[in-house]
């Protein structure tokens, strides 16, 4: 938005207490923050019971639902003073008080569905949105389709396809050797602590049965120790150097531009950036999200032969798949190539600019210049 008019003033609107607010702050094309209350309603597709019985989920979703309507008075009163020509909502629960307090201060919003399902937050608030952005096709969507603009999903653009030269230039950043396999296991900001446990059970395997194997495992912040330990009991002692264990990068599109394989949960974002630099993927979506989300994502995918899929209830059961799934296809070049060029046609290219372009028109809009 800033290359296209200088003159934009962008604001963000984050949730009291995000712990990753400071990666926000960090951007020089934000030019103010606030931030409001906001809560989450806890639901346990596993657990249906706790949201009925166990107490400490009701006291939570009642706590929330307090933060949830403090949240509504300050977005209310923030717009007031504020007065932007438009609100644009990615849709985590933060969006439900902030877009609600939008609609009673009279300012339009336009929502963004990156997943292949609507959340639960995009399905209260999207019935007063001027547009519905969405990532796949219409059908998939609730929403009237005279308000629904396929956009796919905006990415960094240091996610791209990556070329010799380009993946070369990569492994000297991060000092890879050229001869080496990488397999990257990566889980989202926070991690993904079963699926980076289930690597480390196999590990020994695999670095015994591929020659030049590294494997890279983004941790999270959280599952750090957790997972020193988990590789200190699971991984013997002569293949512990070429197991590199990181919590946390502003350059994972490095690390995934030098994968030969990549195993992620099924994060839409996750996989829209890997779709982009057309990286063969093993995807393990978690069923522990109440939405189903990451489980229709890697469905839609599945179904393109775009992607390999385990289910994580599988994998808890027997880590061995994961093993057999990565020996098949590091040695099986006519596989990585089917995956990397099927995976690349879903890729919706120039998101970012095309989301941009329409927010700027919708503001436009609003503002009656």
């Amino acid at each position: 938005m800033k290359k296209i008019d200088q003159r934009i003033e962008i604001i963000y609107i984050g949730q009291k207490g995000d712990k990753f607010a400071k990666d926000n702050l960090s951007s020089v094309n934000i030019d103010k923050f606030f931030f409001v209350r906001a809560g989450k309603f806890r639901r346990y597709p596993k657990d249906a019971w706790k949201q009925l019985y166990d107490i400490k989920t009701i006291l939570l979703n009642i706590r929330d639902s307090l933060f949830v309507i403090l949240g509504i008075i300050e977005s209310f009163f923030l717009f007031k003073k504020i007065k932007p020509d438009i609100l644009f909502s990615r849709g985590g629960y933060v969006s439900v008080p902030v877009c609600l307090g939008a609609k009673l201060a009279g300012v339009k919003y336009i929502t963004h569905d990156s997943d292949i399902v609507s959340s639960l937050a995009n399905k209260i608030i999207g019935k007063w949105a001027v547009a519905n952005f969405i990532s796949g096709p219409k059908e998939y969507y609730g929403y009237p389709k005279d308000k629904m603009v396929y956009t796919g999903i905006p990415i960094d653009d240091k996610f791209r396809p990556v070329n010799e030269s380009l993946n070369q230039k990569y492994r000297k950043e991060l000092k890879i050797k050229n001869n080496e396999s990488v397999i990257l296991v990566v889980g989202g900001g926070l991690g993904a602590r079963n699926l980076s446990k289930s690597v480390t059970l196999v590990a020994n395997d695999l670095l015994g049965e591929i020659k030049n194997l590294r494997i890279i495992i983004i941790s999270g912040r959280d599952n750090l120790e957790y997972l020193r330990s988990e590789i200190e009991k699971n991984i013997v002692i002569k293949y512990r150097k070429f197991i590199s264990l990181i919590d946390f990068t502003n350059e994972l599109y490095k690390y995934s531009g030098i994968a030969n394989l990549i195993i992620t949960r099924a994060g839409a974002t996750s996989l829209a950036e890997f779709s982009a630099q057309h990286k063969s993927l093993i995807v393990v979506p978690s069923s522990y999200l109440a939405s189903g989300h990451q489980i229709k994502n890697a469905e839609v995918l599945e179904n393109k032969h775009a992607i390999e899929y385990i289910r994580d209830i599988d994998l808890d059961k027997n880590p061995h798949l994961l093993k057999n799934k990565i020996i098949n296809i590091l040695n099986d070049p006519a596989k990585i190539n089917e995956l990397k060029v099927n995976i690349s046609k879903t890729n919706k290219f120039n998101a970012s600019e095309k989301v941009s372009r329409y927010i700027i028109k919708f503001a436009t809009k609003s503002n009656g210049k």
